[in-house]
């Protein structure tokens, strides 16, 4: 995996310490001095993080944002203008996007790439420079420590959750010009309120003087004039305007399986068009359909307030001010301003905002008490992840956060607390629904998500008057008892709801790793593929061949590892529902019959009862042809697609594609055409016109024949799997070492080097059988016992030489695809992360093509249309 700049201290608790040795010797006077000349609306939310506030000799006073990606009502940048205008100094703003963040996603990346682009116009028309780094292939680079170390002063948002607060912190160790804080997230000041309140009535009591003091008060315009950045200043951004960012994000180290929402586009300009139409719409009824998820009264802007795209200073300005201060306003001001803030108030004062401590000790101690109690069931994260469980209601609301990146609160909390019955113990669900929640919703890694999963725990409530198993005296909510006030099919309808007016039909030819894990990401999507293999099964060369009852060998993929940590999740989910299981044999290399143990064992793990179970799991719920031998791609009529009705005409590559079988059957049509095959499989059927046809074509796949062996006695060598480095076999193992094989035989497979497989590519299996039997005999020291089967199987591609190492291929144009080990590199890893890569391009592809916004004139059931983007 490539190397990825980690902006993390390397030691938060020395990195804690200094910052607090450097608060003990600077004088408080002097921090109260250089912000006396702040208004009070202003030096009400500023905090200086480190050290002197006397400036630092910099060229400039940078703004870091990270959380207030907006220029209208932003208390930091208004900051940062009046101290860089007092100090006659110019002002530069920077934005950046990692791939190191936790649950990096294309989502994420996608959402934050839009609202910058947003951004960048906005500080053009300020005329204040703004510079944009992307972290991604070939451009990996510590650009904001670059920008600090030159700066007179560092402005940025004081947001209260890792991985910020670790980024600022780093950020300090590094410069020395001082930084200063300012919430930019809350109508009142958290360090105004000065402490966390574990019931929201508390908080509201505490804060009434000062809501009434500040939710009608216009926010006053900063027009400081700025000293224009000198030439001598080299300035290079990324122009966002006219790129296609999805194309970027495929370059990022990211979670492509995660794809961006159709709906819900990024930027202040999107979010503030939701929000008028919520307050024109919606606000009058809020109060009687807030709760009611099938019709979802509610504003949906939390998104935007995670990323500060929005002011909620205007938003609550604005919901204050009409004319009709009915209920449901003051019921929508109390979730935007008490429950939302005081949420940022306890993440802000509270050291421990996410594990189990953060819960209150009456509920610690009523969980812990039951936490022996049995469980309905026991649900692996990619069950959960993929909405399979056996409740309805609950599945439709994981559906909503993995299609639609967002989860109505009402179920929320029903399907919070409904994940205690369904795992081992309350410290495995809390971690479960902060990974779940972080992971998919657009407003994941906010304080609000915490007080949101924390409440289903016992946070910011009091004991249930009924001590009840598994949740002791936790408030239950039963999903059974949900279903009474809601109707579960129009709620599951308007979560499956197409994401397009008109769905794109994808077809995918092979069925190996990659393209079952594509396919079944673009499934869980909402687009439905139709797969087509030639053989029997699925899973490509992670193969297992039977013979009769009781012998079995893997005569393909003998293991796999999992170093990425973006299939981390997949693979512990896979072991807990015992798909697959660790390989503890002892593997070792062969050098001259001499054995050289390894100096680092690595983790390995084999599918059972065979490697083809893999294959079999991926490919669950998806529709699969088997036996269908894809022989030709041919154009066919012009797309149904809606963005084709304008100008497929003048584009013919606009058309569909129909697929045609060896039996002379045509399949289709298809919009999207997706490749897992072997590149000379596919190349031989990929139409010429395509972008990457070459690519495939010149791809070099080498051969490799397997052989097979069955013993009557045990082969007793002290190891069950070794690198050979010399003569024509690589590989040996004891097949019947791994888990759940049948032990009626010794059973051992023999993998030959390409070179000697390329020389004998045409022999006779038989013969090949013989001449890999001899060299099996004379491998080790310890000669083996006459085998009573024996056979041998060709796999005339087998290992990539090279693999071409770019994840996976996309022609946009023409809406081809291919993916595969081939791609990204000779191991089961490599074919299931091209499989994601390609995941994400389609995802990505028709996130920009086939655009959805908001009817001009919209209506209250939140209807949309199409909108068509030229390429």
């Amino acid at each position: 995996m490539a190397f990825l700049y980690n902006p993390f201290p390397q030691n938060f608790a020395h990195c804690r310490q200094d910052i607090v040795a450097r608060h003990e010797k600077y004088k408080p006077e002097r921090r109260a001095h250089a912000l006396e000349k702040l208004p009070q609306h202003l030096k009400e939310r500023s905090l200086w993080l480190h050290g002197n506030s006397e400036r630092s000799k910099g060229s400039y006073v940078l703004y870091w944002t990270h959380h207030a990606l907006r220029t209208d009502e932003n208390p930091a940048l208004d900051v940062a203008r009046l101290l860089a205008a007092e100090s006659d100094l110019p002002l530069v703003v920077y934005q950046g996007i990692a791939e190191s963040y936790p649950y990096a996603s294309d989502r994420h990346h996608l959402f934050m790439l839009e609202g910058a682009r947003d951004l960048q116009t906005q500080y053009r028309d300020l005329g204040i420079p703004f510079r944009f780094h992307l972290d991604r292939e070939g451009s990996r680079a510590p650009i904001l420590h670059e920008l600090g170390r030159a700066a007179s002063l560092i402005v940025t948002e004081n947001f209260p959750l890792e991985p910020t607060r670790g980024w600022t912190e780093r950020l300090a160790a590094k410069c020395k010009a001082p930084i200063l804080l300012v919430d930019t997230a809350c109508v009142v000041p958290t360090q105004l309120i000065g402490q966390a309140y574990d019931r929201a009535y508390l908080f509201r009591n505490a804060t009434k003087q000062f809501y009434e003091e500040r939710v009608n008060r216009p926010w006053p315009i900063c027009d400081a004039k700025l000293c224009p950045l000198p030439s001598s200043i080299e300035w290079k951004t990324l122009d966002l305007q006219e790129v296609n960012l999805s194309e970027w994000v495929a370059d990022c180290a990211i979670d492509h399986s995660i794809g961006p929402v159709a709906d819900t586009r990024g930027g202040s300009t999107e979010g503030y068009l939701r929000w008028n139409q919520f307050l024109k719409l919606k606000l009058k009824s809020y109060g009687s359909t807030r709760n009611q998820a099938e019709v979802d009264g509610s504003s949906r802007m939390s998104a935007y307030l995670h990323y500060g795209m929005v002011a909620p200073t205007r938003l609550a300005r604005d919901a204050s001010q009409l004319e009709n201060q009915s209920p449901s306003v003051q019921k929508y001001l109390d979730e935007l301003l008490v429950w939302r803030e005081l949420a940022y108030a306890f993440c802000h004062f509270r050291e421990s905002y996410e594990g189990w401590s953060a819960l209150p000790e009456w509920a610690q101690r009523t969980l812990t008490h039951h936490k022996g109690d049995p469980r309905e069931s026991n649900f692996s994260w990619e069950a959960c992840a993929r909405a399979k469980l056996s409740d309805p209601l609950w599945n439709a609301a994981q559906r909503s956060l993995l299609k639609h990146g967002e989860l109505h609160n009402n179920i929320r909390m029903t399907w919070g607390k409904a994940l205690l019955q369904w795992t081992r113990s309350p410290d495995i669900a809390m971690q479960r629904l902060v990974d779940l929640n972080h992971r998919y919703a657009l407003d994941g890694r906010d304080p609000s998500s915490y007080g949101g999963i924390l409440w289903c725990f016992g946070q910011f409530d009091r004991p249930f008057e009924v001590d009840l198993p598994v949740l002791g005296t936790i408030r239950p909510r039963p999903t059974s008892e949900h279903l009474a006030r809601i109707s579960l099919r129009n709620y599951e309808a308007r979560v499956d709801r197409k994401p397009f007016r008109t769905q794109p039909t994808i077809a995918m030819i092979g069925a190996g790793l990659g393209g079952l894990f594509c396919s079944r990401a673009l499934q869980d999507h909402g687009f439905p593929v139709t797969l087509f293999e030639k053989s029997k099964g699925l899973g490509g060369r992670s193969a297992t061949r039977r013979v009769g009852a009781d012998i079995q060998f893997d005569h393909g993929a003998q293991y796999f590892t999992i170093r990425d940590q973006r299939l981390a999740k997949y693979l512990q989910s896979w072991l807990d529902d015992g798909i697959v299981a660790p390989w503890n044999g002892t593997i070792v290399e062969l050098r001259d019959r001499v054995v050289h143990h390894e100096s680092k064992p690595i983790d390995r793990f084999v599918a059972k009862p065979g490697m083809n179970e893999l294959g079999r799991h991926l490919g669950k719920d998806l529709h699969v042809r088997l036996q269908t031998k894809i022989i030709a791609v041919h154009m066919g009529e012009q797309s149904s697609l809606s963005f084709a009705s304008s100008w497929a005409s003048s584009n013919p590559s606009r058309n569909q594609y129909w697929l045609e079988d060896e039996e002379g059957n045509r399949h289709g049509p298809f919009d999207i055409v997706l490749w897992n095959a072997p590149a000379a499989q596919t190349s031989a059927i990929v139409p010429s016109f395509c972008s990457w046809a070459n690519l495939a074509r010149t791809t070099n796949l080498r051969p490799c024949w397997t052989l097979m062996l069955g013993m009557s006695e045990r082969w007793h060598v002290p190891w069950d799997g070794a690198f050979l480095n010399q003569g024509p076999i690589r590989w040996i193992a004891r097949n019947s070492s791994k888990i759940e094989r049948p032990n009626r035989l010794d059973t051992w497979v023999a993998q030959s080097t390409a070179d000697w497989a390329e020389e004998h590519l045409q022999d006779d299996p038989d013969q090949v059988v013989e001449l890999l039997l001899q060299a099996f005999n004379v491998a080790t020291s310890i000669p083996p016992p006459e085998p009573i089967y024996r056979n041998a199987s060709r796999w005339r591609f087998a290992t990539p030489d090279p693999p071409l190492s770019v994840g996976s291929l996309w022609d946009p144009m023409h809406r081809f695809g291919a993916c595969g080990d081939w791609c990204y590199g000779a191991r089961i890893e490599g074919a299931l992360l091209s499989g994601m890569g390609l995941a994400g391009r389609v995802l990505g592809w028709m996130h920009e093509r086939l655009a959805i916004t908001p009817q001009s004139q919209a209506t209250a059931d939140d209807s949309f249309q199409l909108r068509l983007f030229e390429p």
